[in-house]
């Protein structure tokens, strides 16, 4: 009897096929998140991280003072409850933005448009609101990143309550 050699063909095929898979999914997760989210009308799994992560953020800010903690409080807690879709949409509408910020932070309608208008007309945050509009958390969250790193948001802070 002869023993056949066994062909490393199909080993290095399944493996190649994994690889694939793998690249496709990383490829098409953004676009395939906001399908899922726009076929069903609610956050999605990867949503739901983003606004924990977002509400974090947002508590982290707390100062030990009542009244500032009770205001960054009742953010976390608005910016919890919006559907992510709301969020997205504010990130092309000015107006939609002014919303979206007079009901989820302590600002003043006016304050709210103020800070709305800065983020729309200066350059420096289009990157952020694309990657927002568009659902890719990964490059919002770098955006944001690098925006905390040069001083635009604490310059933008500073505008806004002046």
């Amino acid at each position: 009897m002869r023993h056949r050699k066994r062909s490393k063909k199909p080993l290095i095929i399944t493996i190649v096929a994994i690889l694939v898979i793998l690249v496709l999914c990383v490829v098409f997760f953004f676009p395939l998140n906001n399908f899922i989210r726009n076929a069903t009308g609610n956050d999605t799994a990867s949503d739901k991280v983003v606004k924990s992560e977002l509400v974090k953020k947002v508590k982290s800010r707390k100062t030990g003072d009542p009244a500032k903690d009770k205001k960054i409080d009742r953010a976390a807690s608005v910016l919890g409850k919006k559907k992510m879709s709301q969020i997205m949409s504010a990130a092309d509408d000015q107006t939609k933005a002014a919303t979206l910020i007079e009901s989820s932070s302590s600002l003043s309608k006016e304050q709210s448009q103020k800070a709305a208008q800065e983020i729309f007309s200066n350059d420096s945050y289009t990157a952020i609101r694309q990657a927002i509009s568009s659902g890719n958390w990964y490059q919002a969250y770098q955006q944001y990143q690098k925006l905390s790193g040069n001083g635009q948001l604490n310059q933008l802070q500073q505008d806004i309550n002046q």
